[in-house]
């Protein structure tokens, strides 16, 4: 293993990572398994970190401080060329990821959760029915996109929802 420095605003993490196997990484000794899933955006990904799906977004910059951003946190990042060709190496791979490994729901519109039709642990089938919004006076039911395992939800009954909340996350582990 390797061992880097990572400055995260201002505080030094030790990190190892093993070049030979790519989908983990000690950090301060405490051990992380890291899967890429998919690129959503030019700088934008989603991973799977010890098994909760994480979206981030990159900003790698080769001179200067980079930036990363996850769950409406902003944090400044000093990292070694090292680590940045590691990292760019890790994230070259993204194209390949599958999208159908795992599904984010987000409300489609602002509106008003009626009825949530599946629970976590749940299995579903891709176009199952698993919750209704409503929204303008109109229920609308919004349907698995693949199929897979109910891994969370993150809303509940009779709760307004603004557009693109995370309502819940699938994941197909097959």
């Amino acid at each position: 293993m390797d061992d880097l420095i990572i400055t995260i605003n201002n505080n030094e993490y030790k990190a190892k990572f093993d070049k030979q196997n790519e989908t983990s990484i000690l950090l301060n000794d405490k051990l992380y398994r890291i899967e890429l899933l998919k690129q959503l955006g030019k700088n934008i990904f989603s991973f799977v970190i010890n098994n909760k799906i994480v979206q981030v977004e990159l900003d790698l910059k080769d001179e200067g401080p980079s930036t990363i951003n996850t769950d409406g946190f902003s944090f400044e990042i000093e990292i070694t060329d090292e680590t940045k060709k590691l990292l760019k190496k890790f994230l070259a791979n993204a194209d390949g990821a599958d999208s159908r490994r795992y599904a984010i729901i987000k409300a489609p519109m602002p509106g008003m959760i009626i009825k949530i039709l599946v629970n976590e642990g749940d299995a579903v089938v891709k176009g199952d029915k698993i919750l209704i919004i409503e929204a303008m006076k109109m229920e609308n039911s919004i349907s698995s996109p693949i199929s897979g395992i109910v891994s969370s939800i993150k809303v509940s009954e009779a709760k307004a929802v603004e557009k693109d909340a995370v309502l819940m996350e699938i994941i197909n582990e097959s």
